[in-house]
């Protein structure tokens, strides 16, 4: 039942996933070669996210009935990726008690994206211990409040999937707000360690991440609603759905090796350990 459509599409995934991988190992041992130990090992973790998802997509190509799973993997790399980032973020400046020594209590906005507009009338605070362990709790929420969610919605959609549809737009509120919380605390964090770390491209980093949310999740639901206004395929089992979620993971991938990409740009700062080019 394979059709030329469908075999091209596992062919080039294929390509696609093996470039992010290549662009992932390089980008990789240049951060192993020129980071130091507590600046190395996030950094790592942060770029790995891209061919993770890569191989999710690819493998969403392969095995059609295994896509919520490979989504969920997907969404799961914002989730994880957001306590890691925050983490590395506070190891550019030491730790949190080492940038309230090197701030001396300067203030900090809270008006900043996603809250901007709703947010506008907050005043400006001082960051303190307490107020750096509630910016710390928003962010960690993210991997087990959504982890949760996304394992109760797993295992009504391969054990009831009427349920599933029944209930799966009661979950949508939670996981969006806590993604906005989530999203917030690291806009406002990033924005505290700009201002002693600059030449950081700490803005850059931060797209980077955001775009797994963006691409994965809210393009992915936007085009799996456009897509069923254009009819493709034919009857079981290469039908409409398989070539709908082939163009979307597809388009991920090519996504996907764009972002390792930037991320590699972005994280080419700070540079700790000089290497001889010669060596």
């Amino acid at each position: 039942d394979m059709t030329a459509f469908v075999s091209l599409a596992i062919f080039i995934a294929s390509l696609l996933t093996i470039l992010n991988i290549s662009i992932y190992l390089t980008t990789a041992l240049r951060l192993r070669r020129h980071l130091d130990k507590p600046l190395r090992i996030p950094s790592i973790l942060m770029v790995s996210m891209y061919p993770i998802i890569s191989v999710a997509a690819l493998v969403t190509i392969l095995v059609p009935y295994s896509w919520f799973i490979c989504h969920t993997v997907m969404h799961a790399m914002f989730m994880a990726g957001g306590p890691v980032f925050r983490t590395l973020l506070f190891r550019y400046v030491v730790s949190e008690q080492n940038y309230l020594k090197e701030t001396s209590a300067e203030s900090v906005s809270l008006n900043t994206p996603p809250c901007c507009c709703c947010c506008s009338f907050l005043p400006t605070v001082v960051p303190t211990k307490a107020k750096l362990c509630i910016s710390r709790y928003m962010v960690w929420q993210m991997p087990f409040w959504q982890g949760s969610i996304m394992l109760v919605m797993n295992i009504l959609y391969y054990r009831d999937r009427q349920l599933y549809l029944d209930v799966m737009f009661f979950f949508i509120p939670f996981i969006v707000a806590s993604i906005v919380m989530g999203a917030w605390s690291l806009q406002i964090t990033v924005r505290m360690i700009t201002k002693i770390r600059g030449d950081y491209q700490l803005r850059k980093k931060m797209f980077c991440l955001q775009l797994v949310v963006m691409l994965c999740k809210l393009q992915y639901l936007i085009l799996y609603d456009q897509l069923n206004s254009v009819k493709m395929g034919g009857e079981y089992p290469i039908n409409h759905t398989i070539y709908k979620q082939t163009i979307i993971n597809i388009l991920i991938l090519v996504e996907m090796v764009l972002v390792s990409m930037m991320a590699q740009s972005a994280y080419r700062t700070p540079i700790q350990v000089q290497v001889d080019q010669s060596n």
